[in-house]
This record gives C-alpha cells, sequence and structure tokens, in this order.
C-alpha cells in the first residue's frame, strides 16, 4: 500500500470540528450508498440514502447532507426505506457498511425534519426511532439520496452530485452519484506508443483528474457495437469504477466490499467498455437510441459489490508483431485495481474476473498466463461465451505470420515474402490509424494469444495438466444457441435439409464431415422440426457450431479443472432464458432462441437502465437476482453456492451441467453424447503451434 497522503490527512483532520468552513464540496465523512434496491422498477418504496460513517453533532449533521445536496433522511412507514429494511442494509456486508455492534444514527423525524435517532441493534438486524438524548450528540448520518438513476438513452448524464476521491497513482478522482452507484467513468491508467507495452500513468497526488464522462473508444472498424463507426483512437487505455463506497481516506477497511473486473466482448476486433449507440433490436429499426450494457449501478447496489469495466486495445493495436499487448493492458488494469480500488471501497484480495465473448477469451489467457505475472490479482473468474478453439493460442511463428499477412495487405510487405522482419513492422508502425484498422477488418484476421515462453508458457488444457495456471474458482458458461447469431446471411431461415451438409466446410474438413453426417442420431438434420420460422436443418447446423465452438470445449476443460484441482473448483452453465440487447440485434436465426449475448442483461440487470423489455416479468426479475446472486457469491466466498440458494450447484465433472432456463435451474447431463462425439470424433484443438 502506498504511504498516506499527509496533505489530505491534514486537510480533512481541520476540517472535522468545523464542517461548513471546508472548502471542498462534500463532508469528511466515508460516504456509503444503502439501498432496498430489488431490481423490480415497479416498487414504489425502492429507494437508496446516504450513510456517513463520521461522527457529527445534530448541526454538523445537516450541514454535511447539505453539502453533498442533500437533507437528514426521514424514515416513513409508507414511502421509502422501512426500519427493518434500513436495519437490514445498515448490518449486512452486502452494503458495505457492516455495523457489528448497537448503533444510534442521525436521520429526521417523519414530517418534522428534527433531528432523531435511528437505533440499529445488528444481533436482530432490527432498529427504533428514538428522541436523541441531546444534539450535541456525535453520531453518524443517513441523508438523502435525490439522484436520479442513471438512464443510457440520454444526451447527457446528471453529474451534478460530485464527489472527489484521492487515490495512490490517479490523483484525486471528480466523480459523480447517481441513484444506486458513485460513478467513475473514463480514468486513464495507462498509456502505450503503437505495438509497444503498455506503461502505467502515474499522476501526482495532489492533481485532480476529471472522471465525469467515458474515455474514447479504442480504433476499431465500423461494428454494431460501436455505432457502426470508424473509430481511430489510440490513447484508449481507459478503465470505469461503480461503487456504492467512497472513501476520504485510505485505510484498511474490514467492511471493503468484493471487486468484479469486467472485460468486454468483440472478437478482439471491436467493443468498448461503455456507451454505444444503436438502432436496431430483434424487433428491428428503433431509432437513435443509446445502450450501457454494462452500466453498473443496478449490479453493484443489488450484490454489493464493487464494478470495474475496462478498454483494451483491439484489433492489430492489441495484437500485431506477436506483442500480447491487448494481454498486458488488461494486466495494468488488473494492476490499477490493486493499487487504488481501496478508495473507491474495494477489497483487492477478492477480484472476480468476468467477460462475454472475447471478454471470457481474454479470462482464458489470463488464466494461462504465467502465474508469477498474475498471483494476487485476482481469485475467481467467469467465463461466458467464451470460444476456446476460435481464438486458440499461438505459437511466435504463426503469431507474426498474422502480422505479416496484414503487412502485405498493407504495401509493406511483398506477397513473396516469407519472414516477418523489423523492417516490415516499422513500415506498419507509420501508417495512418484508419489503414489498418480496416486492412484487419477486410482480411477477417483472428488475433490470438502468443505462447512466448514468458508471459504465456502454455495453452489452456496443458496449462490445466501441468497445474501452472491460475488456479481459481471458476465458472464456464454458455447459451443455447450461440451460434443461432452467427448464421450467415447467405443462410435463409427457412431453408431446406441441404443447407445443412452443404455448409459444414464452412468449419470442417472432409473427413469431420463424413463422421457429422454419419451421427444423425445427435444432429438430425433432415427429421428435426422447424421452430419460429427457422427450419430445423438450420437449427441443427447452429446447434452443432455451438457445440463445437464453445459449449463442448468449455465443458471438457471445466472438467479438466475439477478433476486436476480441487473438488468444486469449476462449474459449468447454460442459459436456456435471455433477452436480446442492442450488442446483438440478433438476426431471424434468434427468434425463439436463446443467443450470443442474450445473457447479459441478466447479469449486469441493465434492461432497465437501457429501456427495453420493461415492464419485466416476476420471473424475469427473479432470474436477475439469482444470476447476480451467483456470480457475487463465487467472489466473495469462492463458491456460486449463497445462503439460501434453492439449489446447490456441484463442480461440473461431465454429466452435471446448471441449466438456467424459464422455470429456474435444474441439473442436467446436458447434450454430453454430443460433446463426447466432438471430442473424440471431430477434435478439440485449443493451440496451433
Amino acid at each position: 500500500m502506498a504511504p498516506p497522503k499527509w496533505s489530505t490527512l491534514f486537510f480533512w483532520a481541520a476540517c472535522l470540528g468545523a464542517l461548513v468552513s471546508c472548502s471542498a464540496s462534500y463532508p469528511s465523512s466515508d460516504v456509503i450508498i444503502v439501498t432496498n434496491n430489488d431490481l423490480d422498477p415497479q416498487n414504489s418504496r425502492r429507494d437508496a440514502a446516504l450513510f456517513l460513517k463520521s461522527l457529527f453533532t445534530c448541526t454538523q449533521a445537516r450541514q454535511a447532507c447539505s453539502q453533498l445536496q442533500e437533507s437528514l433522511y426521514a424514515v416513513s412507514p409508507s414511502t421509502g426505506f422501512s426500519i427493518e429494511e434500513l436495519a437490514t442494509a445498515l448490518t449486512s456486508e452486502r452494503h458495505g457498511v457492516s455495523l457489528s455492534q448497537a448503533q444510534n444514527i442521525w436521520v429526521a423525524g417523519d414530517g418534522t425534519g428534527e433531528c432523531q435517532v435511528l437505533a440499529v441493534d445488528p444481533s436482530s438486524q432490527s432498529g427504533k426511532l428514538a428522541s436523541p438524548s441531546g444534539t450535541n450528540q456525535r453520531l453518524p448520518v443517513l441523508c438523502t439520496n435525490s439522484a436520479p438513476l442513471t438512464r443510457s438513452n440520454v444526451t447527457a448524464y446528471d453529474t451534478s452530485r460530485q464527489i472527489d476521491v484521492a487515490t495512490n497513482t490517479s490523483g484525486i478522482l471528480t466523480g459523480f452519484r447517481d441513484k444506486f452507484s458513485f460513478r467513475f467513468p473514463g480514468i486513464k491508467f495507462g498509456q502505450a506508443g503503437r505495438f509497444q507495452d503498455p506503461v502505467a500513468l502515474r499522476v501526482p497526488s495532489t492533481e485532480r483528474r476529471s472522471a465525469l464522462s467515458f474515455g474514447g473508444m479504442c480504433a476499431q472498424p465500423p461494428n454494431v457495437d460501436n455505432g457502426m463507426i470508424l473509430r481511430t483512437n489510440e490513447d484508449c487505455l481507459f478503465l470505469n469504477v461503480y461503487t456504492p463506497i467512497v472513501r476520504t481516506q485510505q485505510q484498511p477497511e474490514s467492511s471493503n466490499l468484493p471487486v468484479m473486473f469486467y472485460i468486454h466482448e468483440g472478437g478482439l476486433n471491436t467493443g468498448d467498455s461503455g456507451p454505444f449507440p444503436y438502432n436496431m433490436t430483434s424487433n428491428g429499426f428503433v431509432g437513435n437510441s443509446t445502450a450501457n450494457v454494462y452500466d453498473g449501478t443496478n449490479l453493484v447496489s443489488y450484490g454489493g459489490v464493487v464494478l470495474v469495466t475496462i478498454n483494451y486495445r483491439l484489433s492489430a493495436f492489441g495484437w500485431f508483431n506477436a506483442s500480447n499487448g491487448a494481454l498486458k493492458d488488461t494486466l495494468l488494469a488488473l494492476h490499477w485495481v490493486q493499487n487504488n480500488i481501496a478508495a473507491f471501497g474495494g477489497d483487492p484480495t477478492k477480484v472476480l474476473l468476468f467477460g462475454q465473448s472475447s471478454g471470457g477469451i481474454m479470462i482464458r489467457y489470463l488464466l494461462s498466463t504465467n502465474p508469477k505475472y498474475t498471483e494476487g490479482l485476482f481469485s475467481a473468474a467467469i467465463m461466458e461465451s467464451d470460444g476456446p478453439v476460435i481464438n486458440q493460442f499461438f505459437s511466435p511463428r504463426l503469431a507474426l505470420g498474422t502480422s505479416l499477412q496484414l503487412a502485405q495487405e498493407l504495401d509493406c510487405a511483398s506477397a513473396t515474402d516469407t519472414v516477418f522482419t523489423e523492417e516490415v513492422a516499422f513500415c506498419v508502425e507509420q501508417l495512418p490509424t484508419e489503414d489498418i484498422v480496416l486492412a484487419s477488418a477486410a482480411l477477417g484476421i483472428t488475433w490470438s494469444a502468443v505462447i512466448d515462453g514468458d508471459l504465456i508458457l502454455a495453452d489452456i488444457k496443458t496449462s490445466i495438466l501441468d497445474g501452472v495456471y491460475a488456479r481459481v474458482p471458476t465458472i464456464w458458461t454458455n447459451n443455447q444457441c450461440e451460434w443461432c447469431f452467427f448464421v450467415p446471411s447467405f443462410i435463409p431461415p427457412d431453408s431446406p435439409p441441404s443447407a445443412f451438409p452443404d455448409n459444414l466446410g464452412l468449419a470442417f474438413n472432409s473427413t469431420q464431415i463424413q463422421r457429422i453426417l454419419a451421427a444423425k442420431s445427435l444432429y438430425p438434420f433432415d427429421t428435426a422440426p422447424a421452430e419460429d420460422g427457422i427450419s430445423g436443418a438450420v437449427l441443427q447446423l447452429a446447434q452443432l457450431f455451438t457445440d463445437f465452438l464453445i459449449h463442448c470445449p468449455s465443458a471438457y476443460l471445466a472438467a479438466l479443472e475439477t478433476a486436476t484441482t480441487n473438488p468444486r473448483n469449476a462449474y459449468k452453465v447454460v442459459f436456456e432464458t435471455g433477452l436480446h440487447s442492442p450488442l446483438t440485434p440478433n438476426p431471424k436465426t434468434c427468434v425463439g432462441q436463446v443467443c450470443h449475448a442474450d445473457e447479459l442483461y441478466w447479469v449486469f440487470a441493465t434492461a432497465e437502465t437501457d429501456g427495453l423489455y420493461q415492464p419485466l416479468s416476476d420471473d424475469q426479475i427473479a432470474r436477475m437476482r439469482e444470476v447476480i446472486d451467483r456470480w457475487t457469491s463465487l467472489v466473495r466466498t469462492g463458491s456460486p453456492n449463497f445462503e439460501g440458494a434453492e439449489l446447490m450447484w456441484p463442480a461440473f465433472t461431465g454429466d452435471n451441467e446448471i441449466i438456467i432456463g424459464d422455470g429456474g435451474e435444474t441439473i442436467e447431463a446436458y447434450r454430453k453424447a454430443q460433446c463426447e462425439f466432438v471430442d473424440d470424433q471431430l477434435g478439440l484443438v485449443f493451440a496451433m503451434l
């Protein structure tokens, strides 16, 4: 831990006795947002309040709330928190207050606004209102929180309720508050020259930096997840923090919350950690809108965690010249978390990696990273829709061959060149950003991590077998028909049975094709019924590709972890329920299916803030709660089996997959025969050497 910033501590010490004389725009106290957020927008009593840990007199309490543009919180039996809900919020570990002994707190009398005392008893998680013994008592404070819930489809966020946080390496950051979280978007954590290793950004402790708006998207070609706009920004190493807690002094806190560290999707070529413009959903054109699927306000308030979402360099800028640059960006962001997250109420010893699609791919790379570079950086991991045989591990020879291919497209090498040289690399390095972005996209290059003998010693399978990997609890997930989203547009949804054999060449060689066609009991393409206008042949083709590319290799690796490490270490999950998001404006082949990325609205509870699918049904709200409870339990305890869970998840051994469906959770030997066929007859390859 960095030494305390004595100038900051002296400033706050001077302020303690006379709050109104301080020049700061907020009181000298840790501030914690406590809520009864049940993720149900229809709940009229869903509320939030600000808990100030420092001790104040009645007058000082009013002044402290005023500095936050708020007033003393009035406990009312008809609106907002009940006394019981407040007592639960203030004593549970989930909200970060964690009162362990009886505590009196300043609140306002119902309808009077006068100082009153809320007496909280942690032993019974109960409370009662009482008259103060004197207004000069010094007690913690409960203030209102009038900030609105942040919505995505707006031209600008309401950043008027600002607050500063002193960090170890990023200076004093100014963020803002919404109804359920403090938000610090656009924190720059590093910088990197083109095709160079990233370097941590360290600024003077007294330097003030804005964290009120998201950083620019990394350079990438037009795509649905960036608004179909060519992006050319190479200075893009930003991260975003969502938290219920801000601390005025960086000291160890037993009530610090677990940290969830999210890596975004996009095939390692596109994507971003913040909002993006869109105009299509599964229902078609909806007009110009903005979504932020990864907004953290509901996740952190309901789950009781701190959320960090990051950007990392994409396409050639993250992988050219066998650099593993994007992976190094992610490691740098994890080091930023270790150095700074305590200021936001986060516990650096409890960090969950989670990511979807290429975010899951990046986490698989991180699991395989040489443990000397990852030890202590994270304690658990969840890979959603990872493609273990799509983005395999490359040898340096293959990785440099990919870079040479790009250089040839950019006229930095001749078509007959077979060796990637420094001169070739220098030529590419001098070219305009947009030329590199568009050339990589035109070639359809698949970028991958490189087994360089230092950062990465081996592929994921070998790493697990050798025990040389990040041995942390993991969850591997996929959706019921991942590849339904990727069915090429030249295959109509109502295609005849011949569409199945005619398109196997998209992924398989002639020997594999013969074996697939001989396995009609597993993939009955000519007899499977149509569903929602999608022919049985197309659905079977999509299920085969889902099995081969995502589901079965993920299941194989999860079972391998369980078999070779400690019991209850790896879990395997399939989502048979979901909500299409603007990230995947799903084609006609996703009607009635659970496609790629359709679980994200369960994980982040952002259908509400994106303004889609409202109002959600009771079952859908229950699904969100269940998924968030599982994900946050993994980081909190090392197990997804939280207290009160109706189903105890077993470690995955090959025939006990967790199925999350509309009716709840079940344990099944899900597509076990298909995965045995894929492994035995088609082969699972995790590295290209």
